[in-house]
């Protein structure tokens, strides 16, 4: 027998719960753009150590590694900040395979909730979500939280891309100006697709501890917790490429219930596992394509913000 998150018709969001959710906001902006500078950048040597011992290889060539995110990341920024020739975009969006195209249709036809798309910084993430969402019906209201705002160019390449389909301004929510109860209105209206992220790097929001690369790691809690409290679905989703070749690949749905004798919280983290578990594969087959890997080291350290009180 499964529990429902909640057990009111129409609950409403605890103090604690409330919190979780606002905890970063106030200097989320401030520390995303310090972060986002060191993608590009070497990292130290003792976090070019921490990474080698994550791998288990050597440190020569994790640098070597490290040296193709560096350019990945590079030519990521390239395609969302410079305007490109109209057919070049559509030549890449193109390339874009989702093998598993015809059961998400299925998903889509047959069910009509809202969702959370939860996803990660891998391959072409952005492009990769533009791919997928496009594929939704143009009545569908579609979302995207982000911590900055994304530049007139990246719109202008995506609706050159998808047409119609294309995710646009309209589309994107920050940080900094969306609270929990905004999201959660969006969500209960019905009819809307969210896309979190999972990955954002500690310290940016709350996270809990689960399993990665058989080691204790800290991942945002904020998508299990938002799909709970909301009682909507999460759909796991990645972007990775092979060759000229972008593809998305998509996780079994997963339902906002909680087992029996589970506290909000456990739940949260039982799926925030779940989520993390889908990334690994990829993560360990295409490294050098996760934005984040330069931070790594990051994510095996406990947070030292003070803990939220449980839910």
């Amino acid at each position: 027998m499964i529990y429902s998150a909640f057990k009111h018709k129409h609950p409403v969001l605890s103090e604690p719960l409330h919190l979780l959710l606002e905890k970063l906001r106030p200097n989320a902006g401030q520390k995303f753009q310090t972060l986002t500078q060191a993608l590009f950048e070497r990292p130290t040597l003792d976090d070019e150590n921490q990474i080698a011992y994550a791998f288990r290889q050597p440190v020569n060539i994790v640098n070597s590694l490290l040296a193709k995110n560096r350019r990945h990341n590079c030519r990521f920024e390239q395609r969302r900040n410079k305007v490109e020739r109209a057919s070049l975009v559509q030549r890449y969006c193109e390339g874009f395979e989702m093998p598993q195209r015809e059961d998400y249709l299925n998903l889509i036809k047959k069910d009509g909730r809202s969702r959370i798309v939860t996803s990660f910084h891998s391959g072409d993430f952005l492009y990769g979500a533009a791919s997928l969402f496009s594929l939704d019906s143009n009545q569908r209201n579609k979302y995207v939280l982000s911590l900055n705002r994304s530049c007139d160019a990246c719109y202008s390449n995506l609706a050159a891309g998808f047409d119609r389909g294309a995710l646009g301004p309209k589309s994107e929510l920050l940080l900094c100006d969306t609270d929990s109860l905004e999201l959660s209105g969006i969500l209960r209206a019905g009819n809307a697709s969210l896309l979190l992220f999972c990955d954002v790097p500690p310290g940016l929001n709350e996270t809990i501890e689960v399993k990665f690369l058989d080691r204790q790691a800290w991942f945002s809690i904020g998508p299990a917790i938002l799909a709970l409290a909301n009682r909507v679905p999460l759909l796991p989703f990645i972007n990775y490429s092979t060759g000229n070749s972008s593809y998305l690949k998509l996780g079994g749905q997963i339902e906002p219930e909680l087992l029996p004798s589970e506290t909000l919280r456990m739940g949260a983290k039982r799926i925030t596992q779940s989520l993390v578990s889908f990334f690994e594969p990829v993560f360990l087959e295409n490294p050098e394509q996760w934005r984040f890997l330069s931070l790594l080291p990051g994510y095996f350290s406990k947070p030292s913000t003070a803990a939220i009180s449980r839910c």
